[in-house]
């Protein structure tokens, strides 16, 4: 480098550091701070002096450094030395060599030259500088001119004509500044002070003197000497000092309020004159208040790093200067305010809202507002004018509106604002302001503001805005539709709208609700509304409809009374409306029906409203379903119809429109599909959807989206995961699925996780090899084929009757697309053909015995796969072969994750039993010296560690309320007022002594309840029909083999409750009764035209209820079937025994043919309904988890809760939903809920909540610990869930 650039270089990092040295109290902190240069200047590697550095060393020590290194690697070689060992030594030796000694001295003497001349020289910079400041004329040339182009953060060294200036500079500057001064003085005086960096001036000890000068220089006449002195006002903007920057910004806003301190005043020109913005001085202070508003917007990105008072006094300066004159009027009488100016600038007021954002300037703003509340009543009465005379002047808006998109300022712009536009943009930034002040609650206290001789409260305002609605409709451009009143006012209240809290407390209202309804009212009257009106309120309804609060105003009205109807509330309308639109049943005076926009609208409120359990409560009796499927099957007839677009056809023009109609018709179909399938959110809504005979189509219509991974509506923050889960839990709903290509995409996107990468995919880099057996990337797959196999009328149809193909051999492209084939790959991993098959033999075998574990919670789908694929056996037979020796005498087992799985497998689809009754080992390896204690084992039956010894039940009868209420009564006084004092001894035993109200007791109470309710016409609603069927009759008829299972596994676990002693004997009394209840129920049936394997017979499950009957009489056949006789009857029967209305022709057949039992459509939907607002934590898990509380209810009632409770509490169970009443199976799921709170909210966090709520028994619960908490449930809900679940046989 050469000698002048040394200098540069030195001159550089000097100039650099200074402002650092100067903030130094003593010479050995800037010593320090010197030698922590590089820790704290992140420029440190760019100046120059730092780059002649490291070149010198790069130079002279390269290669020595390259020997060293060489020689330590062959010294370290065979010995252990770390690397910090290492590079420790070869510094040591560097700096220790000549070469470095060398090096130092000359750099040493080199730097020392170049500081010598700097200091030679500084004499003669600084009496160069002197005579730029007294005026007299440079020799130099400035290297670096100062432009305003320039960044205002250069510092002195690239101003060379001013290296340091020091305060004698600054105080000949301020004196030169003064008013006093010839004109050219001063002109040079701020020409000299804007070249100089801002750094500079801040440690100045003038910046007091100067100020008086610059605000002198800002209000001159002289367009020179104010423009410049605007130029370093906003230079200094840029400055790190918040003492300046606020100093600055106070002088700008205090110069401007002088500008409105009188009517006469340059700005305060009359609103009647309008404004011309070429005019010079309303462009002098246009200029300025457009710097004001730029600081404005910037200052909160960074006024949290200033303390308080820097916040505190921008405020204060800001306020004081936007309420000058908030008291004259606004009028075209009045005068320009300094509202009016920044309006033109800021129209839609993006500073205020920037200031309210964060509560930290937020608290601030409205602290100082209180002082300044003119400013608010100002707006607020500009307003309620405003809107007032717009009744009169409707024609003026659009054109003003329209006129918007030229509002910019400058050449080649419209430069003239005439009277009513100035008033329109106060009003749009007046709006923006009270509309940024109701978003806070702080800020909804200023309401009500007294105006004149009342007070405005926030309704009434916003009662007021909402009449704004009713004026648009007029075509406007894009930019101008932004400043559309009608806009406007609807994106405010959006706005309030979007959020709970704020949606509460502004729009929780009646009289705004009414007034946001009172055109679709006026409609259905007939008179004819504008579209554009329709849909500015469709908007701000949509958005209400999208949260709890604004659901509950438009179900209920302001009452907030839940689940009641309540026919003033704004539902009602807006049903109308849509149901009267879909079927164009409009007033003929209104002339021809809204456009399909504004339709599609309105059906979307609805769709937000009945895609919920409670919304669709209240929606119900309008029959949407019907309509818009009816409007469906008519757009696809149009989109038929519409003919193709072809390029010979007549011209362009009728091309376009060709093309044109056909993509409107399209999307009028898919809006239309779309909202049907929203009826699939819920159970009732599933099976309303599936009566209109479309549920295909619209599940071809998910799926399309669903692989897109769309949202399921602009309002909706989750997929199609819930919909689809609900859609799996029925036949028909996994029918349309399969048929659809959702279950061959789900098995491909398994199988490629699984085993290989789809062909497109491309491979960067060998998949890592999972460490658990279920890692992170199948933990999704696994997720989804739960939710879609969880149910077992579902897995019937996907299995039932479809063999595996046990081919010998294999590809490894063949990629299962159906259950049964991942079933035969992944499951009945049986032959060396399977085996060779698969990439990842262990991991892909684990995850089907996974899913297989999974599907065996079922009862049913575990008995199904015995049936058909001797599952069981298949598993045994893997243990035998997975024996150190195989022959019969050894019993040592390998122990791997399979045979874990395997292990675990078995004893859950073998044992039945709640919590306490059965032992499920664990799939862990434990760190012990014996890893897995729990024995395996290749046959049945299983070892005793699994099956706890139980207690035998008590024979003798213990003395409680409920025996002595029983023995106090004879038979033939049972009625009414018997049932309910039997219900209140049942309760006590049931709070007080649950363990005593088990055996003899619970029976002789059913027996007598059972008489008593079947004579009860509100409680027997079947028909009772007698038998006569011989038992000869019966023995000749075969019963399924899946009952046939099912009777064995309900014997065995009779026995090991240790109620059933003679198990030949008991088989045989139990398949007698099934038998028999079979060929009753057989009599009652029709036969169905559908194309469900599940209803082409009889009832395809085990009968669950049949069998804990059975059990709860100890094995007594007659009493069973006395009893079941008698049950039969009453409405209970149909949600307790899924066979009793089984193909029934006691139902509707539109019921019946759906396929979808009343478990699900009535007790599941009511379940929804009840968890959403008892436990609304647990109902948004299952809603974050895609899975819906309706399906492991149907699963756990479909079985009676076997081995889900201990069998105590399941007779407790079936005791409280015959003697409470059917209701009470909706209450103790929702209890059961409840109970399980914390760990389902712990599983959903650990996205396993399917797993967990599938393969866990439900411990530690008992019906009579939350018996009062169900009766709670019963006297707010009875009215509503008993009497829909009596509806059952009405069509």
């Amino acid at each position: 480098m050469a000698e002048e650039d040394l200098l540069a270089s030195v001159r550089q990092l000097v100039s650099k550091v200074e402002p650092s040295i100067r903030a130094a109290n003593t010479v050995s902190e800037a010593e320090d701070m010197l030698l922590h240069l590089e820790e704290t200047d992140e420029n440190f590697h760019r100046y120059e002096f730092v780059k002649y550095l490291r070149s010198k060393i790069s130079d002279s020590l390269s290669t020595l450094m390259d020997e060293e290194i060489e020689k330590s690697m062959l010294e370290s070689r065979g010995k252990g030395g770390g690397e910090e060992e290492v590079i420790t030594t070869i510094t040591e030796r560097i700096v220790n060599s000549p070469e470095y000694s060398k090096l130092t001295q000359s750099l040493k003497e080199q730097t020392k030259d170049a500081v010598d001349r700097l200091l030679e020289t500084f004499d003669e910079d600084v009496a160069k500088e002197r005579k730029i400041l007294e005026g007299s004329p440079s020799p130099r040339k400035t290297a670096f001119p100062f432009s305003d182009d320039s960044s205002s953060f250069d510092a002195s060294f690239n101003q060379p004509d001013l290296v340091f200036p020091n305060q004698e500079k600054f105080q000949l500057i301020a004196s030169n500044l003064d008013v006093s001064n010839p004109l050219q003085t001063r002109r040079e005086a701020l020409r000299q002070l804007c070249q100089i960096p801002p750094p500079d001036v801040i440690v100045c000890d003038q910046w007091s003197n100067l100020e008086q000068g610059l605000m002198m220089a800002l209000a001159d006449d002289d367009e020179e000497l104010a423009d410049k002195s605007l130029q370093f006002h906003a230079k200094m903007f840029s400055a790190n000092s918040h003492n300046v920057t606020k100093d600055v910004y106070s002088n700008l806003a205090a110069y401007l309020e002088t500008l409105f301190q009188t009517h006469q005043s340059k700005a305060s020109i009359p609103i009647a004159d309008g404004v011309n913005t070429a005019d010079p001085t309303v462009q002098r202070i246009l200029r300025k208040f457009r710097l004001v508003n730029e600081f404005q917007l910037q200052v909160p990105s960074y006024w949290v790093r200033y303390p308080e008072k820097f916040l505190d006094d921008v405020i204060e300066c800001t306020l004081s200067l936007l309420s000058r004159n908030s008291s004259v009027p606004t009028g075209p009488s009045g005068t320009l305010t300094p509202l009016h100016y920044l309006a033109l600038l800021d129209p839609k007021a993006t500073w205020f809202r920037k200031w309210m954002h964060g509560n930290y300037s937020r608290t601030a703003v409205l602290k100082i507002l209180e002082k300044h509340r003119s400013l608010i009543d100002n707006s607020v009465r500009f307003l309620m004018d405003f809107v007032s005379e717009r009744k009169s002047c409707l024609d003026s808006v659009s054109d003003i509106t329209e006129k918007m998109k030229k509002s910019k300022i400058g050449e080649g712009i419209r430069m003239l604002f005439t009277t009513k536009e100035l008033e329109y943009l106060y009003f749009v930034h007046s709006l923006s302001i009270v509309g940024a002040l109701l978003l806070y609650s702080n800020g909804r206290e200023f309401f009500p503001i007294k105006q004149r001789d009342k007070e405005v409260s926030i309704s009434d305002l916003l009662v007021l805005l909402i009449t704004l609605l009713s004026d648009g409709g007029t075509e406007l451009s894009t930019k101008a539709a932004t400043f559309d009143p009608g806009n406007l006012v609807t994106d405010m209240l959006k706005t309030l709208s979007a959020f709970q809290a704020v949606c509460s407390a502004c729009m929780w209202k009646n009289k705004i609700i009414t007034e946001l309804t009172n055109p679709l009212k006026m409609y259905l009257k007939g008179k004819k509304i504008k579209d554009a009106t329709l849909l500015h309120i469709a908007d701000i309804l949509s958005v209400m409809a999208s949260s709890q609060c604004g659901r509950q105003i438009l179900l209920y009205g302001e009452a907030r009374g839940r689940l009641q109807h309540n026919k003033t509330a704004a539902v009602h309308t807006i049903a109308e409306f849509a149901k009267k639109a879909l079927s164009r049943s409009l007033p003929s005076q209104c002339g021809p029906l809204p456009s399909r926009a504004v339709i599609g609208a309105y059906v979307f409120i609805c769709r937000q409203l009945y895609s919920n359990c409670e919304g669709l409560h209240i929606l119900y009796p309008y029959g949407l379903h019907t309509y818009i499927a009816d409007a469906w099957r008519e757009a696809s007839r149009d989109v038929e119809r519409v003919p193709t677009p072809r390029p010979e056809s007549d011209g362009e023009n009728s091309s376009q429109s060709s093309k044109q109609e056909s993509i409107d018709a399209f999307a009028w179909e898919e809006t239309l599909l779309d909202n049907l399938l929203n009826f699939a959110g819920t159970p009732k809504g599933l099976l309303m959807l599936q009566q209109t005979g479309a549920i295909n189509e619209c599940v071809e219509y998910m799926y399309v989206r669903y692989a897109k991974k769309l949202q399921v509506s602009k309002h909706e923050k989750f997929g199609y995961g819930t919909m689809v889960t609900q859609l799996a839990a029925t036949a028909p709903g996994m029918v349309a699925l399969q048929s659809a290509g959702f279950i061959k995409a789900v098995l491909a996107e398994l199988w490629s996780v699984l085993e290989c990468c789809p062909d497109d995919k491309r491979v960067i880099r060998p998949v890592a090899t999972p460490v658990d057996p279920i890692d992170r990337t199948a933990h999704k797959s696994l997720m989804t084929l739960v939710n879609v196999l969880s149910a077992y009328p579902a897995v019937y149809e996907v299995i039932a009757n479809l063999p595996l193909s046990n081919k010998e051999t294999y590809t490894f492209r063949e990629i299962p697309d159906t259950i049964p084939g991942f079933i035969e790959r992944l499951i009945m991993v049986d032959t060396p053909g399977k085996i060779h098959s698969l990439f990842n033999v262990e991991q892909s075998q684990v995850f089907g015995l996974r899913v297989l574990s999974i599907l065996s919670c079922c009862l049913d789908s575990a008995l199904l796969l015995e049936k058909q694929y001797k599952i069981q056996d298949m598993l045994l037979q893997s243990q035998q072969m997975n024996r150190s020796r195989r022959d019969e005498g050894s019993d040592e087992f390998i122990i791997d994750m399979p045979s874990v799985e395997r292990n675990h497998v078995l004893i859950r689809s073998y044992i039945v039993g709640g919590p306490s009754e059965r032992v499920l080992p664990p799939r862990q390896l434990s760190d012990s010296d014996q890893p897995y204690p729990w024995p395996l084992f290749s046959q049945f039956p299983v070892p005793k560690q699994y099956t706890p010894q139980l207690t035998r039940p008590s024979a003798m009868k213990q003395e409680n309320e409920l025996t002595k209420f029983l023995a106090s009564g004879r038979t033939e006084d049972v009625n009414m007022l018997w049932l309910d004092k039997c219900k209140k001894a049942f309760c006590t035993l049931l709070t007080r002594k649950a363990d005593l109200a088990t055996g003899k007791v619970l029976v002789d109470m059913l027996e007598r309840v059972i008489n008593t309710l079947h004579k009860i016409p509100d409680e027997s609603i079947f028909p009772l029909k007698e038998y006569s069927g011989p038992d000869s009759l019966l023995k000749g008829h075969k019963l399924p083999e899946i009952q046939v299972l099912g009777v064995k596994m309900a014997v065995r676990y009779g026995q090991h409750l240790k109620i059933l002693n003679n198990i030949s004997e008991s088989t045989e009394k139990l398949t007698m009764l099934i038998k028999q209840c079979r060929h009753y129920l057989k009599q009652q049936q029709r036969k169905t035209d559908s194309e469900l394997s599940f209803l082409q017979d009889d009832y395809m499950g085990h009968d669950w209820f049949v069998s804990t009957l059975f059990l709860m009489m100890s094995g007594n056949r007659d009493k069973s079937w006395n009893f079941l006789h008698k049950f039969s009857t009453l409405v209970a029967s149909a949600y307790l025994w899924l066979p009793r209305l089984h193909n029934s022709m006691l139902v509707p057949p539109q019921l019946t043919v759906s396929g979808i039992p009343q478990l699900f459509s009535t007790s599941g939907h009511h379940i929804e309904l009840l968890l959403q607002t008892e436990v609304p934590l647990v109902f948004s898990a299952f809603k974050m988890s895609g899975y819906t509380c309706s399906q492991i209810c149907q699963h756990w009632l479909r079985q009676c809760f076997w081995n889900y409770l201990d069998w105590q509490d399941i007779c407790h169970y079936v005791c409280v939903c015959l003697l409470m009443g059917t209701d009470y199976q909706v209450y103790v799921c929702v209890a059961i809920f409840k109970h399980m709170q914390q760990s389902i909210l712990l599983h959903a966090q650990h996205k396993d909540l399917q797993v967990f709520l599938k393969e866990e028994p439900i411990r530690d619960f008992h019906v009579g610990n939350y018996l009062e908490f169900m009766q709670e449930l019963e006297q707010k809900y009875r009215k509503l869930v008993l009497a829909d679940m009596k509806c059952i046989t009405k069509p």
